[in-house]
């Protein structure tokens, strides 16, 4: 890695061969710390773990041990939520599984776990997700608000703008033929359709009602007219259309909301159960004196920056 960073300098040299900054990290680029994330993490720990709850000979467990932990863990787990018949658990059972097993919720479980990893905080983030669903007190709001309103319309928005660009290349070709009038006029209909849905994007009843009442003109059949071109635009015009009334709102704000509310219970529940097992995996990896390579990054992660510090960093640049 330390020869290719110095190659790439070399490489800026040859550009500005009187850049004495350059020049000056040839000599200086042996003295560096030059690693992996990975390496650079583990010293930071090494160097400091006083500050964390972990023992100064800690290792790094090999995958092998590492799945075998988390699926002992989550059978200890599933054991006892049998055991206590908690109700929680249960309805997660009749959710996620089937007559054959619990294997899919061992499985969703792991996944999701597995998922959060990837951000600074996983089991906070993974509570801020849940409480997404939370719509208690918004089932009456425009469904445009919430951040799946707003995902489904954009991909809408999207949608209908590409296919405005098509009708208007078959508008376009249309125009060249002057017996082609009256199909360059439903063209144009389709397209001023189309763009009223785009004038209307703030808000998700209006986009709901213009798609109850969206309808496409008919083609209209004249064989005088018949030609290739004429032919084109019908054959993009029914592919426009059926991507259209595919990604069409048929679902008012009201019912939106209350679909997503209502599954708040279960993936609340389901959180809690991943946060158990997240505590109980965290403790039988202390036991054991081990961390995974998830570790590596949280704890160099908890020992940089301060929390809050941190948490500011990453909604800004979320933002």
């Amino acid at each position: 890695m330390r020869e290719r960073v110095l190659e790439a300098i070399y490489k800026k040299i040859e550009e500005t061969p009187n850049d004495m900054h350059l020049q000056k990290q040839t000599i200086l680029i042996n003295k560096c710390n030059i690693s992996t994330i990975h390496s650079f993490c583990l010293e930071v720990i090494k160097n400091n773990f006083y500050e964390l709850d972990i023992s100064h000979n800690f290792r790094i467990g090999d995958t092998t041990e590492i799945e075998l932990m988390k699926q002992e863990v989550l059978e200890d787990l599933f054991e006892e939520f049998y055991l206590n018949e908690d109700k929680d658990f249960l309805n997660l059972l009749d959710t996620y599984t089937n007559y054959r097993g619990d294997e899919n919720l061992k499985a969703l479980i792991l996944n999701i776990y597995k998922y959060i990893q990837s951000f600074p905080f996983p089991e906070e983030d993974l509570k801020e997700m849940v409480e997404r669903f939370n719509l208690s007190e918004k089932i009456n709001e425009d469904f445009s608000k919430t951040i799946w309103g707003r995902i489904i319309l954009n991909d809408l928005k999207e949608t209908i703008e590409e296919n405005i660009k098509k009708l208007e290349i078959a508008r376009s070709e249309l125009k060249k033929e002057f017996t082609l009038d009256k199909y360059v006029e439903i063209i144009s209909n389709d397209m001023d359709m189309l763009e009223s849905i785009l004038n209307n994007m703030d808000s998700w009843e209006k986009i709901y009602n213009l798609s109850s009442s969206l309808k496409f003109e008919t083609w209209k059949t004249d064989k005088k007219t018949d030609c290739i071109t004429k032919e084109n635009a019908r054959s993009i015009r029914d592919k426009v259309k059926k991507d259209i009334k595919d990604k069409l709102i048929t679902i008012n704000s009201y019912d939106a909301n209350t679909d997503i509310y209502e599954m708040y219970p279960i993936l609340n529940n389901l959180k809690n159960i991943i946060l158990e097992f997240s505590n109980v995996y965290r403790s039988k990896k202390r036991e054991k004196n081990i961390i995974d390579f998830n570790d590596i990054e949280h704890l160099a992660l908890q020992l940089l920056l301060k929390k809050e510090e941190n948490r500011k960093l990453y909604s800004n640049r979320g933002s």
